[in-house]
């Protein structure tokens, strides 16, 4: 099978698993609630409207100026419940919990929006009875929305139609055990079983199902898990660094669970399933919500871009074949998202096109680049093409730039953290190359400045990062390009 072929059919498989799963996921039920609980407390403002004002004052008043401040509420309200932890899966299958944090949140949210209406100077605008009211109706309508919602929950969980997918990877024995456990304590839990070793002879259904690393890097590839949990015992400390190195640079939660202590990688916090204990390792950077944000913008911007450019890539395409032979086009394999493996397109600027294991990195005065490359190199012009990739969904306009995958392996040798840069889509653009690191790395030192750029955005991405970055890059084009 060809690359071309193998990753098309892995683009349909992708598709497909994501669509199958998209209403099974706990994701896309916490989406629904913060939408509803958005609605909720907008329409317990005109409620509120209504009930104090109308009915009990008599006082007319149109309806439009209570929309400004409904609004801000809905986006202030949900800031601060995602910040009390109550679009946590936990929250959402037992709110009654949580309510004291609900009412703290909600309140805090209405004095943060009384403060902005104060800077505006348009707090005496509207009654204080009004504000008091609405925020009581608001409190009851989340309420009464969690409720329904943790009823409707539990119902899915039950038909078995909702569920999380976890993985667990490690020795048989400790596995199995832990499996145990936490299917008895949470019945929302589909979980599979990885082993880093196989069964003993004895475990006869264990060693039929046996499955290795190897396979579960090809499940989390697909999307299959939102959270994978290393479980080995106190006795495995170099299994469990190697284990977390193996999978650090996929997109899903990694979790560990082991009685080792200190942990010999750094851990983040906690989380419990059912009974199960585990440390965090490491975060899916974006949220579903946020990753469908991200995708928007990408396929509007590149969908744009290459629609304004396409005379400039013509003339580009021409003075290429006038220039030298070859193609137009340079097309090599780079590591995508989750290690998948994905053919970038650039404007061909060499001579050559290297694609094996070993890749020499474009220097200074380059006697491989042609006349009309250098030019498209030192205005990165040469760039362009990949607002096919972003279209394609194999790269984002924001994130680490792609390396050769003869360079990515050297990277990793050097550096331990370097693979969960692919934890995100590759970009087009990225916070290290606007901060002045682009261009051939020659030391190690390089790789790591770049390195500690990627992690950073990849921890704090934002949407406003990202316009940041698109706007720092039209300044900084030509800088440290050749």
């Amino acid at each position: 099978m060809t690359d071309s072929s193998a990753n098309a059919e892995f683009g349909s498989f992708r598709r497909a698993a994501t669509w199958q799963n998209l209403f099974s996921r706990f994701d896309t039920c916490i989406t629904l609630i913060a939408i509803a609980e958005a609605t909720g407390v907008i329409l317990a403002a005109y409620a509120a409207k209504w009930l104090y004002l109308n009915l009990f004052l008599h006082v007319e008043q149109p309806e439009w100026p209570y929309l400004v401040p409904a609004g801000l509420l809905a986006l202030i309200q949900y800031l601060f419940l995602k910040q009390a932890g109550l679009y946590d899966v936990a929250a959402i299958k037992d709110p009654t919990v949580s309510y004291g944090k609900l009412w703290g949140a909600l309140a805090t949210s209405f004095l943060v929006l009384l403060g902005i209406l104060f800077v505006l100077k348009f707090a005496d605008w509207y009654s204080r009875g009004w504000f008091l009211t609405w925020f009581a109706l608001s409190g009851v309508t989340l309420i009464a929305i969690r409720i329904s919602a943790m009823a409707r929950v539990r119902e899915q969980i039950a038909n078995g139609r909702l569920f999380q997918r976890v993985a667990l990877y490690g020795s048989p024995e400790y596995v199995n055990a832990i499996k145990s456990e936490a299917q008895k304590a949470d019945h929302s839990l589909a979980i599979e079983s990885f082993y880093i070793s196989e069964p003993a002879e004895a475990d006869q259904s264990a060693l039929a199902a046996s499955r290795n690393l190897v396979d579960l890097k090809s499940a989390i590839t697909r999307g299959k898990f939102a959270s994978v949990i290393i479980c080995l015992p106190a006795s495995e400390g170099a299994g469990i660094h190697e284990s977390v190195r193996e999978l650090a640079s996929f997109s899903t939660d990694l979790l560990l669970c082991t009685d080792l202590n200190p942990f010999p990688v750094t851990v983040q916090g906690g989380r419990t399933f059912g009974k199960l204990r585990t440390s965090i390792v490491n975060l899916v950077p974006l949220s579903e919500r946020n990753r469908l944000l991200k995708s928007m913008i990408d396929f509007v911007v590149a969908g744009i871009a290459l629609a304004l450019l396409a005379p400039l890539l013509a003339l580009i395409a021409l003075a290429i074949k006038l220039d030298s032979p070859g193609p137009v086009f340079f097309r090599q394999r780079r590591y995508g998202q989750n290690n998948a493996v994905f053919r970038i397109f650039k404007f061909r600027t060499m001579t050559v096109a290297e694609d094996g294991e070993k890749v020499q990195q474009a220097q200074r005065n380059d006697a491989r680049v042609t006349r009309i490359g250098w030019f498209l190199r030192r205005t990165s012009l040469d760039e362009l093409p990949q607002l096919i990739n972003v279209l394609k969904g194999e790269m984002s306009v924001v994130g680490p730039r792609p390396h050769a995958l003869a360079h990515d392996v050297l990277f990793e040798q050097q550096l331990d953290h370097f693979a969960q840069r692919r934890r995100v889509l590759p970009g087009l653009t990225g916070w290290a190359q606007v901060n002045g690191h682009r261009g051939e790395t020659r030391t190690e030192k390089d790789i790591l400045n770049r390195l500690q750029y990627d992690l950073y955005y990849i921890d704090n991405w934002s949407i406003w990062l990202d316009l940041e970055i698109m706007v720092r890059t039209m300044l900084v084009l030509t800088r440290g390009a050749y």
